[in-house]
């Protein structure tokens, strides 16, 4: 008898301790071969902004930047050199870039890999509305510089509340914070 309240009441606060939303991993692809490419260095290439909020390719861009530093997987080329040189050969990035400027890069900067990507989804979630609940979608590659394979697919969505467990604890109500947490989960998934 005491011991079906107890299942009883546990298999009430559990979903509670657990939050509401279950957290599914990004969807990610890794070359089979990854080993043999020997990637220790890395440029990340700014992020192409496909949303209305004009900083969110800076921002995902950034927190790439850091989360490689942070996680140390890589030695990460200084995003000020990996500027100059796409101001100086004049590499548009808008809508990719080709095998020609990926090579280039590789060789000027001495990198292994490139990592490109886009911004789906930045919103900062609408004041005075229903919602204020940023939300985030960031799709990123690895491409090798040599043979200009991609080497990892990545790609993350998230909204603020994905993260809440009791009582509206974990909610994350920045933007930039969740695009953070996105850019986290994704690099935790390359080798």
């Amino acid at each position: 008898m005491v011991f079906d309240r107890w299942i009883s009441i546990l298999s009430v606060l559990l979903p509670l301790l657990w939050g509401c939303s279950p957290l599914y991993p990004p969807n990610t692809f890794l070359k089979k071969d990854l080993e043999k490419y020997r990637v220790k260095r890395v440029a990340v290439i700014s992020f192409f902004n496909n949303t209305k909020v004009k900083e969110a390719g800076e921002v995902v861009t950034r927190a790439f930047v850091e989360g490689l530093f942070d996680h140390k997987t890589f030695d990460v080329e200084f995003p000020g050199n990996v500027r100059k040189l796409l101001v100086a050969e004049r590499i548009i990035t808008r809508k990719g870039i080709g095998d020609n400027h990926i090579k280039l890069i590789g060789n000027r900067l001495n990198v292994d890999a490139v990592i490109i990507g886009w911004v789906d989804q930045y919103s900062r979630g609408k004041k005075g509305e229903d919602t204020t609940i940023p939300l985030v979608s960031v799709n990123a590659r690895m491409v090798h510089t040599a043979s200009c394979s991609v080497l990892w697919i990545g790609q993350n969505r998230r909204r603020g509340d994905d993260y809440v467990t009791i009582l509206d604890f974990g909610r994350i109500s920045s933007a930039t914070a969740l695009a953070r947490k996105v850019v986290d989960e994704l690099i935790e998934t390359i080798p």
